[in-house]
């Protein structure tokens, strides 16, 4: 039986995938792209994407976002909060919209199917999946947080956060006027924090934390009864609840390994401090996709691959998500608590700067 064979082959389909399939497609790099599931496709997540999604994407048409954010709110237990105004239009998004908008911009589908594993052979990777086989000279790994990629070349995932989110339906008059279309960030949850989101007549309320007995339905309860929760949300009842899990040390040492990257949830690409993630997948999934198309080009792979990667990264900040200890700084509300006064103290001297 005949064995496909491209130049690139991407495995999962969210920000992080169909963004660098996005930039394969942009440089007429051959790719394949799967993902197991079908679009659209629920994914869990408080859907917040900064103005830089306008770069990295193009401007949102209307019914890909939810609402205009304009910025984030970090508040303390004791009541201190730090204001970071976005400098354009921000956004809130349900993931099976926003997902499906990025994948429908592609000339080519992603390929349904289920990735089972990867092996070096020849020069190539063979990739097999439960519907078949394919070779690549270059394999991104964008399957997420329980990457299977990740794991076939034995990079450790990192510190998880265990994460609950419920969603608090609610009239868009009311979301506006309780949350000022902002982004609430509360740490108030050992080991982690909790948050709302603003979205189209729903709230997303939701706590993630490194320590489990935080994390779980009893602890979003007792998040969500807390006074400065319950202005926002009005007390209003859960509808639905989703787990799910937040990397929280940011990029691993090791972002790929020999002819492999890994991009998005899978390589770490995660700002442990509030969460956010989609950007931070588009763009790693773009710098992944950048790098597979000069080896591919110049013929380069292994270290030469990887030293590439990690500069590019490098560039463009992203490995900057690792160099604070966020495991140390959100273990304790009071430890969280030091962590916004700095901000704002820093806050204030860049102002009087």
């Amino acid at each position: 039986m005949s064995v496909e064979t491209v130049d690139v082959i991407i495995v999962g389909a969210g920000p992080a995938g169909a963004s660098a399939a996005l930039e394969l497609e942009r440089r007429r790099v051959n790719c394949l792209l799967l993902d197991r599931a079908g679009f659209p496709r629920d994914k869990p997540c408080a859907g917040i994407l900064p103005p830089k999604i306008s770069e990295l994407a193009g401007p949102l048409p209307d019914g890909v976002f939810e609402r205009k954010i304009g910025g984030y709110l970090l508040h303390t237990a004791s009541g201190l909060t730090f204001r970071s105004r976005f400098s354009r239009t921000g956004y809130s998004v349900d993931r099976s919209k926003f997902d499906a908008w990025l994948v429908s911009k592609l000339k080519s589908a992603p390929r349904r199917a289920t990735f089972l594993r990867e092996e070096e052979e020849a020069g190539r990777i063979r990739v097999s999946t439960a519907e078949f086989d394919a070779h690549c000279r270059v394999l991104i790994g964008a399957d997420g947080v329980n990457s299977r990629v990740r794991a076939g070349i034995s990079v450790p995932p990192g510190r998880m956060a265990a994460a609950i989110q419920a969603t608090l339906p609610m009239s868009t008059s009311d979301i506006k006027g309780r949350t000022k279309d902002w982004f609430h960030v509360f740490y108030l949850v050992p080991g982690g924090y909790g948050w709302v989101a603003p979205h189209f007549e729903v709230l997303k309320a939701g706590i993630g934390s490194i320590l489990p007995k935080h994390a779980g339905q009893e602890a979003l309860l007792r998040f969500l009864s807390h006074p400065d929760v319950r202005e926002l949300t009005g007390g209003t009842e859960v509808s639905h609840l989703e787990a799910h899990r937040i990397p929280m040390s940011g990029p691993s040492s090791k972002v790929g390994q020999g002819r492999v990257l890994l991009a998005g949830d899978a390589g770490g690409f995660v700002f442990p401090g509030t969460g956010e993630g989609i950007r931070f997948a588009m763009e790693s999934g773009i710098c992944a996709a950048r790098t597979a198309a000069e080896a591919v080009r110049q013929g380069f792979s292994g270290p030469m691959l990887q030293r590439a990667y990690k500069r590019r990264l490098s560039e463009e900040g992203l490995l900057s998500l690792r160099e604070v200890d966020y495991q140390s700084v959100l273990r304790t509300p009071e430890s969280a608590e030091g962590y916004v006064k700095g901000l704002i103290s820093l806050s204030r001297r860049a102002s009087s700067s």
